[in-house]
């Protein structure tokens, strides 16, 4: 007989039905360490099943997950580690007599069907997938769970492991608020209060120091709530503030002498699974821009084209449209078309995708100036953007979602998709790029645009000229009118 002392929330699990399981938290939250003694003990009772542990890097697996549940056979004394054999290549743990297997294998990077090929030779009993808000998306944890569901054995008890960012935007911490309305899945709120009788005096010493002098990182590092704003790299951008609808856009250019005055296109090319997004910075002769609809292309959801394709029969509709919701090229008010003027475009594209700069120069480039952007350091290109949000230089007009202009329909969407990204964006470790696991492709695109113009303190003389060539336009409308 085996006495194993446990938290409470690990009793709801034993006697729980569930299939799925969804634990998140913040820091010493035990999730690793008792999910690790449940598959122990789930080997002892069946025989003949197996239990597959996951992480998003196979790496670090030797260091964390297989060195946990080694510590947890020896904790059951020595009459059941002998009945395991340790073997590290490739990692897993064998129960004697061919009675069961404990696999570790890797399931994040770019490749989401690597799980395809591993096949167990018992049914799986017990599944644990770790760290998983390390994925880059949804697909690796939608992949690997399908490619394993075909091994399920009766009773299986899968656990999705995880510590949220900060941000409420991230997947990981979508998927959590779906799952909490999904019969099959268990969702837990796992944190060092549901182990206090486990933890040392040193950590406990350590989290109630934090929880005194900084709350904010409290909530998040060790109660894992997703509070908003700690560790984004944009903290104060906030959708309520910066985003508008259409009908207050036009409430602004109806009652104020607030009007286009040209406008930059920020572009950025698909890498392998990437999206191709362009974002319209729409300058206007007050010095603020707004940002219009978004150009987003989804090889995974419109198919892979061809940067050629790709402009000819797509990027060139999304040009028609915007060019024409902000009149730019040309003033089109019928009065006005003798005085008709050329409001410049700029397209400023990402160096790095040099096969798009040369195809919208072939096609754009007798409508707007095609060209590489001058990029920095991502430190230095992210200071000049919060200082373009905390200026109040930057709106977004929030259309409900974006028109996709491969099947031609509108994908609705209640946060705009820049906006999105804007607050979901977080450092890596370094603190010197974005961390990898967060979409980023249109904030690129806005941040090539908003660069190009807000980084350079001599365009502020170009709004100075609109404001005059503005003055002029109503000048003669003004001598127009009284000719009538």
């Amino acid at each position: 007989m085996v006495t194993v002392t446990m938290p409470l929330f690990c009793k709801e699990i034993m006697e729980s039905d569930n299939p799925y399981y969804l634990l998140y938290g913040g820091r010493i939250g035990g999730k690793t360490k008792n999910t690790a003694v449940i598959s122990t003990i789930t080997q002892l009772m069946y025989p003949y099943t197996d239990v597959v542990v996951a992480r998003v890097s196979y790496g670090s697996l030797a260091d964390s997950s297989y060195a946990e549940i080694k510590s947890a056979i020896d904790d059951l004394g020595e009459n059941i580690s002998e009945q395991f054999v340790l073997k590290k290549s490739p990692l897993r743990i064998e129960r004697k007599g061919d009675a069961g297997t404990i696999y570790f294998i890797g399931y994040g990077g770019s490749n989401t069907s690597r799980t395809k090929s591993f096949k167990p030779k018992h049914p799986i009993k017990v599944v644990i997938l770790e760290e998983t808000q390390e994925l880059k998306n949804k697909e690796n944890l939608d992949q690997a769970l399908a490619s394993l569901r075909r091994r399920f054995g009766e009773g299986v008890k899968v656990f999705i492991l995880g510590n949220p960012y900060a941000i409420k935007t991230h997947w990981f911490s979508k998927l959590i608020e779906e799952k909490k309305y999904d019969p099959d899945w268990k969702v837990m709120n796992v944190t060092y209060l549901d182990i206090l009788p486990f933890i040392n005096d040193y950590d406990l010493k350590e989290i109630l120091k934090t929880k005194l002098l900084d709350l904010e990182y409290y909530k998040w590092f060790y109660l894992g709530e997703t509070t908003g704003g700690f560790g984004t790299v944009y903290p104060m951008f906030r959708e309520e503030r910066y985003c508008i609808t259409p009908s207050e856009w036009e409430y602004v250019l109806a009652n104020s002498n607030i009007r286009p005055v040209g406008a930059i296109i920020g572009g950025d090319g698909a890498v392998n699974r990437d999206h191709t997004s362009f974002v319209p910075l729409i300058l206007l002769n007050n010095g603020q821009a707004v940002v219009g609809p978004i150009f987003d292309h989804d090889p995974s959801r419109d198919g892979t084209l061809g940067y050629h394709q790709l402009v000819q029969d797509r990027l060139l509709y999304w040009f028609e449209t915007i060019t024409g919701m902000f009149h730019l090229g040309t003033l089109t008010e019928h009065r006005m078309r003798p005085l008709a003027r050329q409001l410049p475009i700029w397209m400023r594209i990402d160096s790095a995708a040099a096969d798009l700069i040369a195809e919208c120069r072939f096609f754009l480039s007798d409508r707007c100036d095609v060209g590489p952007v001058k990029k920095d350091h991502v430190p230095q290109m992210v200071a000049t953007v919060q200082s373009s949000i905390l200026n109040d230089n930057i709106v977004i007009i929030n259309y409900g979602g974006i028109h996709n202009y491969t099947t031609n329909k509108f994908i609705r969407n209640k946060t705009n998709l820049l906006a999105e990204q804007l607050m979901s964006l977080i450092w890596n470790e370094k603190q010197d790029n974005y961390d990898p696991t967060v979409p980023n492709d249109t904030s690129d695109a806005f941040t090539y645009a908003d660069i190009s113009w807000f980084k350079n303190a001599e365009n502020i003389q170009y709004f100075n000229i609109a404001k005059m060539m503005n003055r002029q336009t109503l000048m003669i409308r003004d001598i127009l009118k009284r000719k009538e």
